[in-house]
């Protein structure tokens, strides 16, 4: 099959299961790469024959955007979440906008999710010295008296 066939097998499969917008950048993706893919040697039916059926690639965008008439933009994605609810962490990756790191609902990679983590952090060094600081002054007289110990009467075996 030649890149033009497979475009077109393509666009007749995801024309009107997704926005005209989502199946051009899909296009686009495939025309590149089948483009890349014979820069580097292989012909086009090779490319388009490892790709597969282009009918089947086009279910599998339609069944992973987000909703029919969706922008697409969402390419592979990894739920966590449990029995699929949206309440856990979820890494998605879209061509657009990169890495979407997700806790349900709240972007950990925006501006405000970037914020939060910080603060966490510091509560955490703040929870951690606090811990240190009530343990110091038992543990110093124990290290101390251990130390003692072991100087004095640690060499008679």
């Amino acid at each position: 099959m030649t890149k033009k066939e497979f475009l077109h097998e393509l666009q007749t499969a995801l024309q009107g299961e997704m926005d005209q917008s989502a199946v051009n950048e899909n296009l686009r993706f495939y025309d590149n790469y089948i483009m890349e893919e014979s820069r580097k040697g292989k012909s086009e039916a090779e490319v388009t024959a490892q790709l597969g059926n282009p009918r089947l690639i086009a279910k599998t965008l339609i069944d992973t955007s987000d909703k029919p008439g969706a922008s697409g933009k969402q390419y592979y994605s990894e739920d966590y979440s449990s029995a699929g609810t949206d309440r856990g962490f979820r890494a998605d990756y879209s061509q657009q906008d990169g890495w979407d790191v997700r806790f349900g609902r709240f972007k950990l990679n925006s501006w405000y999710g970037k914020l939060l983590l910080v603060l966490i952090a510091i509560l955490l060094i703040v929870v951690v010295a606090n811990v240190v600081a009530f343990l110091l002054p038992v543990m110093v007289p124990i290290i101390l008296i251990w130390l003692l110990y072991s100087l004095f009467l640690g060499n008679r075996r």
